[in-house]
């Protein structure tokens, strides 16, 4: 259309086109990952990475609603034994929740960081919130708040957090907001055959 209309400098919209054709090329080799029925396979990979590919995949989405989606991490990698696939359908489904948690638009920040030897990965937005006493049932399967939806989502999500050794905490204000906190165990230094111990006080 860009081109159709005219315009005295074209090698603008077809940098525009080729790029948007990338993205397109992302989105979609992302969702033919998810689509794949496999069994599951827990590697040590990089967190970080696996949520960025998340984010770009639901940025658009995001952007025609109005919606920011904000990373508050860096980019040195933290990396946890995981199934990635299956992590990233519930990172994909949190992060949706949120976007439909907008219907008027505002801010959504994902943050990552290690502490105490755990992982977390919080979800903030800036939503309608969830009411108190609909909060302990989230995660219940068959429970929901939208009038459309089956209630399973998130209680496949909270099945695959526990498979994967971690917890889920959510926390909710009518009007302001909801943050879900996931909590992951980091992968354990490597004993090799006992020649090193972990604080390497003692080498050989």
């Amino acid at each position: 259309k860009l081109i159709k209309d005219g315009g005295a400098e074209k090698q603008e919209y077809y940098d525009i086109i080729f790029s948007e054709i990338n993205r397109i090329e992302q989105v979609l080799n992302e969702l033919l990952l998810l689509s794949k029925p496999a069994e599951a396979v827990f590697l040590e990979k990089d967190l970080k990475e696996s949520c960025n590919h998340v984010i770009t995949l639901l940025e658009t989405n995001a952007v025609l609603n109005n919606i920011q989606i904000h990373k508050n991490y860096d980019t040195e990698p933290i990396f946890i034994y995981f199934d990635e696939n299956q992590i990233k359908q519930v990172l994909i489904n949190m992060i949706k929740n949120s976007i439909e948690s907008m219907p008027d638009g505002g801010n959504i920040f994902v943050s990552i960081y290690e502490k105490y030897g755990e992982v977390f990965v919080s979800i903030l937005d800036e939503g309608e919130g969830i009411p108190e006493n609909s909060l302990q049932k989230v995660g219940e399967p068959f429970f929901t708040t939208k009038s459309s939806g089956t209630g399973l989502g998130l209680s496949v999500c909270f099945k695959i957090i526990e498979k994967h050794g971690g917890k889920v905490f959510i926390t909710s204000e009518l009007k302001k907001g909801t943050k879900i906190v996931c909590v992951f165990p980091t992968v354990q230094p490597k004993d090799h055959g006992g020649n090193e111990n972990v604080q390497g006080l003692k080498r050989h």
